[in-house]
């Protein structure tokens, strides 16, 4: 049974005040006002700041205790997420559209004149770029052909989930097509929302094989031509192997794979399972090496001198691959030595307050040798705001052809795309002074964002930081 109502008051610091000779909110009910069109008309008027205002005033609701009220406030914000994410949808493709018409009107980038603008939302949203561009794609489609699903996110009758299952389905077919699906799924609302996303999937393919019937020749072509393999990092401690091949590869490799757990099986010392005696075999295979072996390249290690006699445990950083344990990194330095390999470290040094790399063994005037590794191990990944990729190129911040020096104070690591970005019309990075190396970015619409380049963690670990001497806790005693 749900209990009375009853709200936690807000903590805003603030205590709300109407100025003298102004209507309060009890008086203008009095009234008769119509507040839902006064905040409709007040919101309107303020653009972007009403929306940033309308945002606070959701900050200041407080937490309701009454059940019954709580779960309907969880299904308002749910309600509200998909009106929020439909409005940012038409906004985002209304910015795009803007710019390819002024690319086109000044007659430049004319193959491809929406460049740039991918990057610009990514950055608005606060995600990599790559993330930017498929979310642009994905809300491209909802604005462009699904005019009934976009129109069921701002009443608040279907989610951003729901949708991104829906356009993943939909996005090999034809604008006719994908517009037919539409109508279809709201004849077929009690069916496609309420059944859950697995149901929605399944009903969105029929349709789609109904419409656009796929030749079984044409799909064992894609799987050919699809095939790939992917190896990525998912944190600090491994990395992930995914990818897929045409039905008879993937034959192949399964019926290795059982005949290399057959052969461990047949050892009794051998405490692998299944799954570790596979990617070992996979690992042993391609490499050459032993698994758990040492491993003869060149690993690239940051750590201080306490650090490495073993006086510190502060983290160690491996440049492109984040901070491991003061152990495991005296670890790779050491190898194994069952299977002992030579290994080299190299020196480097940061600014006692900061953190930031301010200098290697050697320089170079050059995007080369020691200054190259230098930008790596500055910046990490790329340097582009909220991207976080690998890093494939070293960039001027300045170009070269705008008297961009080769130096480190004007240099940036970036991914390829990141890269090619910066050369959008009306995109512009210049170098900024900070505690950090750092450098504006102005882009194609206008928005500033800073680029800093992160610090070296784990170098003059402050005090509260230690670690406590067991993070167990002891029983409690009176």
């Amino acid at each position: 049974m749900a209990k009375k109502s009853s709200r936690k008051a807000a903590s805003t610091g603030k205590t709300p005040a109407v100025p003298a000779g102004e209507a309060t909110y009890a008086e203008l009910l009095a009234r008769g006002t119509n507040i839902d069109a006064l905040i409709v008309e007040h919101v309107t008027a303020q653009g972007p700041a009403g929306l940033l205002g309308l945002a606070a005033a959701v900050n200041t609701f407080g937490v309701l205790a009454d059940t019954h009220e709580a779960m309907a406030v969880v299904r308002a914000c749910e309600a509200l997420k998909s009106v929020v994410t439909a409005m940012q949808a038409q906004h985002a493709i209304s910015y795009q559209d803007s710019l390819i018409s002024y690319h086109r009107e000044l007659g430049v980038r004319e193959k491809n004149p929406g460049w740039g603008s991918n990057a610009d939302i990514a950055l608005a949203m606060h995600v990599s770029r790559h993330r930017g561009a498929q979310t642009a794609n994905e809300y491209r489609i909802l604005v462009e052909d699904l005019p009934r699903t976009i129109q069921g996110m701002r009443n608040g009758e279907v989610t951003w989930e729901q949708v991104k299952v829906i356009i993943s389905g939909i996005r090999h077919l034809s604008v006719d097509s994908r517009r037919m699906i539409d109508e279809l799924l709201w004849e077929e609302t009690h069916n496609c929302f309420t059944a859950g996303t697995a149901k929605l999937r399944e009903m969105v393919t029929y349709w789609a094989l109904i419409l656009e019937p796929a030749v079984e020749e044409d799909l064992e072509a894609k799987a050919e031509k699809d095939r790939h393999l992917d190896i990525y990092q998912i944190d600090k401690y491994s990395v992930r192997i995914s990818g897929t091949a045409p039905l008879e590869q993937g034959i192949a490799l399964r019926q290795v794979l059982a005949r290399k757990v057959e052969e461990a099986r047949e050892n009794p010392d051998d405490k692998r399972n299944a799954s570790q005696i596979g990617i070992d075999s996979v690992y042993e295979e391609m490499t050459g090496l032993k698994a758990g072996g040492s491993i003869p390249v060149q690993l690239l290690v940051v750590m201080d001198h306490a650090t490495l006699g073993g006086g510190s445990d502060n983290p160690v950083l491996l440049p492109g691959a984040g901070y491991v344990s003061a152990a495991k990194g005296r670890s790779l330095l050491a190898g194994d030595p069952k299977d002992p390999v030579q290994a080299w470290w190299r020196r480097l040094f940061v600014a006692p307050t900061t953190g930031e790399l301010v200098a290697m063994d050697s320089k170079s005037r050059r995007f080369g040798g020691n200054l190259k590794r230098f930008i790596s191990f500055r910046d990490q990944y790329c340097r582009t705001p909220y991207c976080n990729g690998a890093i494939r190129d070293m960039d001027h911040v300045v170009q070269v052809r705008k008297n961009g020096k080769t130096t480190a104070a004007n240099a940036a690591a970036r991914c390829g795309p990141c890269n090619q970005n910066k050369e959008a019309p009306g995109w512009v990075e210049t170098p900024v002074p900070g505690d950090r190396h750092s450098f504006k970015i102005i882009t194609p619409s206008g928005h500033t964002h800073i680029a800093k380049a992160p610090p070296l963690l784990g170098i003059n670990t402050p005090t509260k930081l230690t670690p406590p001497v067991s993070r167990r806790p002891g029983p409690q005693r009176k």
